[in-house]
């Protein structure tokens, strides 16, 4: 930095704290004020409580310092200011995930893809292709970023599918977070037969002979995860997480809830933040599943080394299974082969101290002044769950913590009235665009339409926000957003129209609101002065282009901090 320019810039700090910092407008006449960076001639959608419009914005250390027209912010302008023409392009807010799996998402990385395959011979191909790289019975894993709605036959493979291109690797095959297929190799490392029972909150899916197909459902699961290889090491962690991160950040997001972590995990991006290699600002949550996790959590964690880039916010808390597994009143439909008990219900996945034991935890995490988001996507689990925090709000108030309901497939008209009522918010994702294939099977056309109701849910005034719920859905905000307006699924059925929210809202969703789910709507999710400088530069205009192509849309560069992550060589 010249003495020029920090005398400028300590012009402009004394302006500032005379007038405050405002639009462009409110500092006419401030021609002596230098900024390290301005982006012109641009479709900037500043996301404000207006949701206005500026062509142009001024940088400096790291935020903004005015928005308005060219000419306005031409007076920031120095000979050190670097000037970035966006051409017309549109530009946004940068994106922030409100739930997304970034370190399994990482990991994932290196594992066989299934997201292109469109049937069980392309699954059992790629499957084979791994194999004949793979030492004898060395494990095969995919990645659980794809699901068999893309199939033509609709289903996951099974074990004796999988036997024929891997007769002697266990195949390790997981589509989201709640549902795997296996072969009979990892069966038998597992000890799953048919005299194996189905483990509490899990579902071993069986013949009509009762031999195991290989599909394990929610707590099931964990049979052959506790037989898997360890994770890799922490120093391949972090280079897994620095490269899906500047992933991320070629999409345009800035920023992630990580829900439910480990220790050891929370000390991988401690590790990886020390080095100042983080590119996404990462919001952690810590997974307990009673009073154990709780206490230890609430005796082992505090905000002390929370800033900017990396916190740890409160907990997560498990309440139920996904499509497959969520707790329902009424029964889920019979689906050959998968599910053939006409009384099914899904799973509630209580402690072992059941109701009690649930709100004695969210109380300690309480007390401590933490956050606690719940996973409910029944409509039992759901009431379960407001049930616990009215009990807990009753003696400790949460509204201030900005307590959440993930997912929130099924909530009913009462539920969403309570969760106004005791402030509690919703984080919604487009689960649908890759699950509503087992929505429609499971739960019927009703229930599937209604799920994810994103438009009850902000007409009765529920706060809520976006994300993806990544490695179970693919990362691309777009796809979610395109979701969110149009409620089409990947196999481009229209699923709930009456649920779709406008462009505008859905932008919303992905920025301020997930900034408010953060805690950091003062600091982030808009692009006004005195915020941190955090941009996506947009492919097309995102409130014009047509309904198909939102899905299109990509990011042309990424601005963090008022630092180009992505795309330097694109502006």
């Amino acid at each position: 930095m010249t003495v020029h320019t920090f005398l400028r810039k300590m012009a402009l700090l004394s302006f500032v704290s005379a007038v405050g910092i405002g639009s462009a407008h409110a500092q006419d006449g401030a021609s002596d004020q230098a900024a390290d960076m301005i982006l012109r001639n641009g479709n900037i959608l500043t996301v404000d409580g207006e949701f206005s419009a500026a062509s142009a914005v001024a940088i400096d250390d790291g935020k903004f310092v005015a928005v308005g027209s060219d000419e306005e912010i031409a007076t920031y302008k120095d000979d050190d200011t670097r000037v970035i023409d966006l051409q017309g392009k549109t530009a946004i807010p940068g994106l922030l995930d409100n739930h997304l799996h970034q370190n399994r998402a990482a990991l994932n990385a290196p594992l066989v893809s299934l997201l292109e395959a469109r049937s069980i011979a392309d699954v059992v191909d790629a499957i084979g292709s791994r194999v004949e790289q793979a030492e004898p019975g060395e494990w095969v894993q995919a990645s659980s970023a794809w699901h068999e709605s893309t199939l033509e036959e609709g289903r996951l493979p099974t074990r004796t599918e999988l036997d024929e291109v891997s007769p002697d690797n266990p195949v390790f095959i997981p589509r989201g977070g709640h549902v795997v297929t296996v072969n009979s190799a990892a069966l038998e490392l597992a000890g799953i037969t048919a005299e194996t029972e189905d483990p509490e909150g899990g579902v071993i899916v069986r013949d009509e002979n009762g031999e195991p197909t290989g599909v394990l459902l929610e707590h099931a699961t964990e049979l052959v995860e506790d037989v898997l290889p360890p994770p890799p090491s922490i120093a391949e962690q972090t280079e897994l997480l620095k490269d899906f991160m500047a992933q991320l950040n070629a999409y345009g997001v800035v920023g992630v809830v990580e829900p439910g972590l480990n220790d050891d995990q929370i000390a991988t991006y401690r590790q990886l933040h020390e080095a100042g290699e983080m590119s996404v600002r990462t919001h952690m949550l810590y997974r307990i599943q009673g009073m154990e996790g709780a206490q230890h959590f609430v005796d082992t964690y505090d905000r002390s080394g929370n800033d900017g880039m990396l916190s740890i916010d409160g907990v997560k808390y498990l309440l139920d299974g996904g499509v497959e597994g969520a707790r329902l009143y009424k029964p889920y439909q019979v689906v050959e082969g998968e599910q053939p008990d006409p009384n099914y219900r899904g799973v509630l996945l209580l402690p072992k101290g059941g109701e009690e034991e649930l709100v004695n935890a969210l109380s300690m995490v309480a007390k401590d002044n933490w956050q606690a988001q719940i996973h409910a996507v029944g409509d039992e689990t759901i009431d379960t769950a407001l049930n616990a925090i009215e009990k807990v709000d009753q003696e400790i108030p949460v509204e201030d913590h900005r307590w959440a309901i993930m997912h929130i497939f099924l909530p009913t008209d009462e539920a969403m009235q309570r969760m106004k009522d005791m402030d509690i918010l919703a984080t919604v994702q487009d689960h649908a665009f890759l699950l509503g294939h087992n929505q429609l099977r499971y739960w019927g056309d009703e229930r599937a339409g209604y799920a994810i109701p994103i438009r009850s849910l902000l007409d009765a005034g529920v706060e809520t926000s976006g994300g993806t719920d990544a490695p179970v859905l693919p990362a691309n905000p777009f796809y979610s957003i395109s979701w969110m307006v149009t409620r089409e699924l990947l196999n481009g059925d229209v699923l709930g129209p009456e649920q779709a929210i406008s462009r505008e809202e859905a932008l919303k969703l992905w920025t301020i609101r997930s900034a408010y789910l953060m805690g950091v709507e003062d600091e982030q999710g808009s692009i006004e002065p005195g915020k941190r400088a955090d941009i996506a530069v947009l492919s097309d205009d995102i409130m014009s282009v047509p309904d198909d192509k939102i899905a299109d849309i990509s990011a042309v560069a990424t601005i963090l901090d008022g630092e180009i992550v992505y795309g330097e060589d694109r502006l």
